[in-house]
């Protein structure tokens, strides 16, 4: 309870003058004489009354004024009612690929649409909805508004994203929608308990979980080998509880080279192999068979160049350059390698050449000409060099640990790599790999790739003497070199990528980004050439520049999102509301002014109608 204006209490001064009155009105007491006017009232004239008697006027009068006082002051109690009185709706649709899905003849996202649009149209007038999608983010599709028009157009332009939505996504979403009275989450799956308890709500979240379990099969990984060399695979997943009849078909740069029909068994995967490929280029595989799940169907991965290629390796450390050789031609045997010590490079006939990669280890790399580069343990630049470095190296560090890549996240048991140089990447640069020295906590990147107008370039900022790459307990050295040596030597004109994943093509001009659904949209370099775009949709995206054209290729693939058979059946309101917060209220003032006014009138009233009576029965002089 409260006031709202709590200088009207200064009213309260005339209950004081109340008792002022009555105090000085019965101070004498009356009483009756003789005289020639029968008998007349005077104040006694010696004795005086030292007790205050109040009758039933006083208290009716205390009381009246009392209630004029509050209600001059603005007095309030604190009332709790339902937060859902505020009629603000927000709508909350889950966007990853599972709600693409198919069920039947209807996806699970239409299924969504049909639900949210039966909310709207039968809401009362003067209810404000808003549209919220959350997959990789969250995102306000159409603010809070009373005219439905602009959330009806935003469930029409609602479209699943090829990605696994992230439970901090709908975090974002919930806080979004904070101030919502009732909050309708559309999924196809339960959210964890902790997503929704965490955000706190102050609205009535309710679940409405669409579609049923369906059968599904997803292509889970595409190898294509080493041309000419060794056969590659492809890896299918049946996701149903039943076996799956599945057709396989298999393309490279355009042509089909291979078609395989096959059943796999329930909840199992089947690795269908294939020949070496005659050249190398773009491999697809594409599942025709029909299922629920289409993002899943198709994966790209680009094989290397049949062509023979000059490749120089240069290290002071015989064994280092052996090492990196062999890595060099187990990931393209059409690699022609000259290892060299760097004191030997100048004065051979190596230097004359034209190389299409360059590993140099702990050497000096001016003078190297080659389109593609890749430095190992990079020297610290010189006082007095004039030469430009690609990475800074500030220092170095007698032993880093390998914490976290940027394809598989933090590590769960760090990688002991020995000695490392500290890197200061150029804008131009992305990561790979970052960790830390064993005596600090300090992370820095120990491996990234980047392109320059002359060409490729990479680093790995470890050493790799004493067969580090050879060593079986540190096999995460090994793969993260094999990595940045593909991504070096990796075609220039094609990449293919993940969805939800950043894509970033060196155009040094402003280009067009032309989507697998046509659309197209300019993007912009910034100050290194850089243009950067997030494909949301499988398939193919072209990069257009005035000087360069780039193919890029994106997969999807979840294990999360392609199981559409182990969806739980679609709960009830009673079980959503039982694990979901309990409805909110909300502690609000509730004036009472109304109420005090009319008790003072009421009072008035019966002080009056009591008067009346006493002047009745006793006549005036009582009153």
């Amino acid at each position: 309870m409260g006031f709202f204006s709590p200088d009207g209490l200064l009213l309260g001064f005339s209950v004081v003058a109340l008792i002022a009155i009555y105090l000085r009105s019965r101070a004498r007491p009356i009483i009756n004489v003789s005289s020639l006017m029968l008998f007349e009232q005077l104040p006694a004239p010696v004795v005086k009354s030292r007790i205050l008697k109040l009758d039933l006027l006083f208290w009716l009068e205390l009381l009246a004024l009392s209630a004029i006082t509050l209600a001059a002051a603005g007095f309030y109690v604190a009332g709790r009612r339902p937060v859902g009185r505020h009629q603000l709706h927000a709508l909350v649709f889950d966007l990853g690929a599972g709600m693409g899905a198919l069920d039947g003849r209807v996806s699970r996202l239409e299924e969504a649409r049909a639900l949210a649009r039966h909310l709207i149209t039968s809401a009362p007038a003067g209810d404000e909805f808003t549209v919220i999608g959350y997959g990789l983010e969250a995102n306000i599709l159409a603010a809070p508004s009373r005219d439905p028009r602009p959330a009806l157009a935003a469930l029409d332009k609602l479209q699943a994203q090829a990605i696994a939505p992230r439970p901090s996504a709908l975090r974002a979403a919930l806080i979004d929608a904070h101030g919502a009275a009732a909050i309708d989450i559309f999924a196809d799956r339960r959210p964890a308990e902790d997503v929704v308890s965490q955000t706190s709500p102050r609205g009535v979240v309710k679940l409405h979980q669409v579609g049923k379990p369906v059968d599904n099969v997803a292509i889970a990984g595409l190898d294509p080998g080493v041309p000419r060399s060794s056969g590659g695979h492809c890896v299918l997943r049946n996701f149903s509880s039943r076996p799956a009849q599945c057709q396989l078909e298999l393309d490279l740069n355009g042509r089909q080279f291979d078609h395989t029909s096959l059943i796999i068994e329930p909840r199992a995967q089947a690795i269908v192999g294939f020949r070496p490929l005659t050249e190398g280029g773009l491999l697809h595989a594409r599942i025709a068979t029909h299922d629920a799940l289409i993002m899943d169907n198709e994966r790209f991965a680009t094989a290397p160049s049949t062509a023979q290629a000059n490749v120089l390796v240069l290290s002071p450390d015989p064994d280092a350059r052996d090492d990196l050789a062999r890595i060099a031609v187990a990931i393209n045997p059409n690699f022609v390698v000259t290892a060299l010590d760097p004191a030997q490079y100048k004065s051979s006939g190596a230097a004359k050449r034209r190389y299409a990669l360059a590993i140099l280890h702990d050497c000096n790399p001016s003078g190297i000409n080659a389109a593609a580069r890749l430095f190992v343990f990079p020297e610290p630049l010189l006082k007095g060099s004039h030469r430009t470095p690609v990475a800074n190296v500030p220092g170095s560090v007698a032993a880093v640990e390998l914490e976290s890549r940027q394809d598989t996240g933090p590590l769960t048991t760090p990688t002991l790599l020995g000695p490392s140089r500290i890197l200061s990447l150029p804008g131009w640069m992305d990561a790979l790999a970052t960790g830390a020295p064993l005596d600090g906590h300090d992370s820095f990147p120990v491996a990234a790739v980047g392109r320059q107008l002359d060409g490729r370039v990479g680093v790995l900022a470890f050493d790799v003497r004493d067969h580090l790459l050879l060593d079986p307990d540190r096999l995460d050295a090994l793969v993260l070199t094999i990595d940045t040596l593909k991504q070096v030597t990796a075609p220039e004109d094609i990449k293919v990528v993940s969805t939800g994943s950043f894509v970033t093509i060196s155009t040094f001009a402003p280009a067009k980004l032309i989507s697998p659904d046509n659309s197209i949209r300019q993007l912009q370099p910034d100050q290194w050439g850089r243009v950067r775009f997030r494909p949301l949709e499988v398939g193919h995206y072209a990069i257009r520049g005035p000087n360069r054209a780039t193919e890029v290729y994106a997969n999807y693939y979840d294990v999360a999102e392609s199981d559409l058979s182990s969806l739980a059946a679609p709960l009830d309101r009673k079980a959503v509301n039982h694990s979901l917060p309990p409805p909110h209220v909300e502690i609000f003032p509730r004036p009472v002014g109304l109420a005090l006014i009319a008790l003072a009138a009421f009072l008035v009233l019966a002080e009056s109608a009591f008067i009346t009576r006493r002047a009745i029965y006793w006549g005036t002089p009582h009153v």
